[in-house]
């Protein structure tokens, strides 16, 4: 990692930092700490089997200056050589994935040269005798070797120079940049604040000076997005941290990308990235086949246009030749005061964007996660794992010949945990051994030669089972410690699944690294339990609950207490569930949204409605990003109703047009299916928390709720009825998780109420 100096111009690198594409030829099937020790074996018959007066080891220091900058480059040589013939022989010793026959025709990956032509440089600087490289490559599968000879490259030096004058003058930027915006006064982006906003403003500057974790409860509609941002960049700008908008969801990054804008017109300096996610950048990335990067990248004609879009950065990576991804993630941890990403790269230990967020990045980000309510839940699956029966069968198949029996003894072992006290089916905790996981992944690391010499003979395209074993194996061997605990293996016959139920100790480590967080959500409630899965320790922990909203007298909250949405009664009650939805709606005048608890209620209950004069608009699973955009515009049409599900993007992520909607109908509370994993989630909390039930499914389901009421009334100027359809939610502990301001009243003829308060506003 780069280390920067900034009061004496002095960057300090190691060799290994200079770029490029990491490098392995033939990457073996095993687990990282077997393919280290496997590697560091290899280097250890090297240094064995060396000629007397091999110097190991040795480290080197070079200097160049660059545009003012002292750049102190350290080499550590793995071998050097004084020959007798006047040469001084450099060594680099690589342990790779390869038989014999396939490394002796395998292409020498670009970085390996660099390293060692860096090498070459850096002993010509010191006057070495006659340098000359041996890169040599060591079969871990069969010990055999290969030994490729490199002399000094005479456009190293070039090079080298144009790689630090880009590190060098993306830093000399930011610190330009750094001093110019330092004490810019951040204009508040609209004439005037709303009730509200001003508070919001001063606590999340207040919590990232103090560099604390901000749970922010605030209604939707209040307009969240501007002072968060003000106040979060008002403290980035006075103590030269970067700020990352961490979103739920890609729909969510234009009202920041608008408020951003807003924010320039009205003078302040600014630069901001997007970060898409790497796929969605690159289509060369997206088949594994980019080996670019932009780590000769000129990053001032992005900085120049400030704030940056994907289509911008796509652009700009094409004419310099560069991956557009990384381009983007340069932009950002070098440059831009602003990076929008996916909470993913915040937070992910697998994936987060280190540049920006990992140790040693060259500064501190102040971390808004937008939509912060999904980030507990979110985080459990970074932590959950699955193996299947069909996986198992593929790695049989693919492996059916002689040479494949110990593969398919492996499987079968694995096999057999899915069968472990599985009965009709049904789920059932799967409690291994002491010792029998890791001793499983014991054996499959063992494997790893076996079955790159198999690969060899059989190269064949498409997933490798046996490496989709082994990846399952290596998440499972991961969360072992917590077993029994945050997580729990289940095992139905065909499956083993590994669930989290609690990934407070995933994130405790993220949060840790970030300079402050500050969660923003309508649905936090209980900030404490947002806290606790989260993993933020108390004394770093403060909240807000902003309770100005919306004009009341422009919002009818009803509770349909005549009919139930519960699963028993759901026969029941459907024709008279149908005739009040039918009946409500037509006592709306404008467009109406229709929440649902699932997809196959709303498809049940939306082919026995009659709705005439009204167009449907009708959410499917899997919908791309364009076909949500285009439902969403939709919705600017009169005379239209959106079907879709609680917890989905148009129940949570989406905003649609403005004034799209009059009223929303919830068709129940929403709680999670009584599967086995609401169970497991009941009974932890209830250990943890004194609150099974509660916290396993009124929380999340009433979450659900609130945020697709959500949908309605986002502006002052709205008028906007919700419809809790349900007499559940007349009880206490579902009434609890809805905003104070609400006041439902509970009614057996809703489109009554409905004309009334509309026929008014007419």
């Amino acid at each position: 990692m780069l280390r920067w100096h900034d009061d004496s111009l002095t960057l300090e690198l190691a060799v290994r930092d200079l770029g490029g594409a990491r490098a392995e030829l033939g990457s073996l099937a095993m687990s990282p700490r077997a393919r280290a020790r496997a590697g560091e074996r290899a280097h250890r018959q090297v240094r064995d089997a060396a000629d007397e007066g091999t110097r190991h080891e040795e480290t080197w220091r070079h200097t160049e200056e660059v545009e003012g900058w002292r750049c102190v480059i350290t080499a550590r040589v793995d071998g050097v050589v004084e020959s007798l013939d006047g040469h001084t022989l450099v060594e680099e010793v690589k342990s790779v994935g390869l038989p014999e026959e396939a490394l002796a025709n395998a292409e020498i990956a670009e970085s390996w040269r660099r390293q060692l032509a860096a090498y070459l440089y850096i002993a010509e600087a010191a006057k070495l005798p006659r340098p000359e490289g041996r890169l040599r490559l060591v079969s871990l599968v069969d010990g055999s070797q290969r030994v490729v000879v490199l002399h000094p490259d005479r456009h190293f030096a070039a090079w080298l120079r144009d790689w630090l004058r880009a590190r060098v003058r993306a830093r000399t930027l930011w610190l330009a940049w750094r001093h110019l915006r330092r004490n810019a006064p951040v204009p508040f982006p609209f004439p005037d604040l709303r009730e509200g906003q001003g508070e919001i403003l001063a606590a999340v500057q207040d919590a990232a000076a103090r560099g604390q974790v901000l749970a922010l409860t605030a209604p939707t509609g209040l307009g969240k997005t501007a002072p968060v941002l003000v106040g979060a960049l008002a403290e980035c700008f006075r103590s030269d941290l970067g700020l990352f908008w961490a979103t739920a969801r890609g729909t969510q990054r234009w009202i920041v990308l608008d408020t951003l804008r807003r924010l320039k017109e009205a003078g302040l300096p600014l630069r901001a990235v997007v970060v898409p996610a790497r796929a969605e950048a690159c289509a060369a990335c997206a088949l594994g086949e980019c080996l670019g990067t932009a780590e000769l990248a000129d990053l001032v004609p992005l900085a120049e246009a400030g704030i940056v879009l994907p289509a911008e950065v796509a652009a700009e990576a094409v004419r310099q030749g560069a991956c557009a991804w990384a381009l983007a993630v340069e932009y950002a941890a070098h440059v831009a005061d602003v990076v929008i990403a996916d909470l993913n790269y915040a937070f992910d230990p697998d994936v987060h964007l280190r540049p920006c967020l990992g140790y040693g990045a060259p500064r501190r980000f102040v971390v808004v996660v937008d939509e912060a309510h999904q980030l507990p839940d979110r985080a459990r699956g970074w932590a959950s794992a699955r193996l299947d029966a069909v996986l198992l069968d593929a790695l049989d198949a693919r492996y059916r010949n002689a040479s494949g029996a110990p593969f398919r003894e492996l499987a079968e072992q694995v096999r057999g945990w899915l069968l472990a006290e599985a009965v009709s089916g049904e789920p059932r905790l799967w409690e291994p051994d002491d010792g029998e996981l890791a001793d499983t992944l014991a054996r499959y690391d063992a494997l790893a030669f076996e079955h790159a010499r198999c690969v060899a003979d059989d190269p064949r395209a498409g997933e490798d089972p046996w490496r989709q074993l082994g990846q399952a194996l290596f998440r499972f061997a991961a969360y072992a410690d917590h077993e029994g605990e945050e997580v729990l293996s289940l095992t139905d016959g065909t499956s083993l699944q590994l669930i989290c139920r609690d990934a407070a100790f995933l994130l405790e480590d993220r949060m840790a690294a970030c300079a402050a967080v500050v969660g923003v959500s309508a649905t936090l409630h209980p900030t404490w339990f947002w806290r606790e899965r989260v993993g933020v320790p108390a004394d770093r922990f403060t909240e807000l609950a902003v309770t100005a909203d919306l004009p009341a007298a422009n919002r009818l909250v009803l509770v349909a207490r005549a009919v139930s949405t519960a699963w028993k009664d759901r026969e029941r009650e459907r024709p008279r569930l149908l005739d009040l939805i039918e009946r409500s709606v037509s006592a709306v005048p404008g467009n109406v949204a229709l929440f649902f608890g699932s997809f196959e209620q709303m498809h049940d209950l939306l082919g026995g409605l009659d709705l005439p004069g009204r167009e449907r608009v009708v959410q499917r699973p899997g919908m791309s990003a364009a076909a949500r955009a285009e439902t969403a515009a939709a919705m600017a049409e009169p005379g239209r109703v959106l079907a879709a599900v609680l917890g989905g993007v148009f129940g949570e992520s989406v905003d649609l047009p403005p004034g799209a909607l009059s009223a929303a109908l919830i068709i129940g509370p929403s709680f999670p299916p009584p599967d086995l994993e609401t169970k497991l989630l009941t009974e932890w909390n209830e250990r943890r928390w004194d609150d099974g039930f509660g916290l396993a499914s009124i929380q999340p389901g009433m979450t659900r709720v609130v945020q697709a009421a959500g949908r309605v009334l986002r502006r002052p100027e709205d008028r906007g009825a919700i419809v809790l359809v349900c007499r559940r939610f007349l009880q206490n502990e579902l009434q609890e998780y809805l905003p104070a301001s609400w006041a439902p009243q509970p009614t057996s003829r809703p489109w009554e109420e409905l004309a009334e308060f509309f026929g008014e506003g007419g």
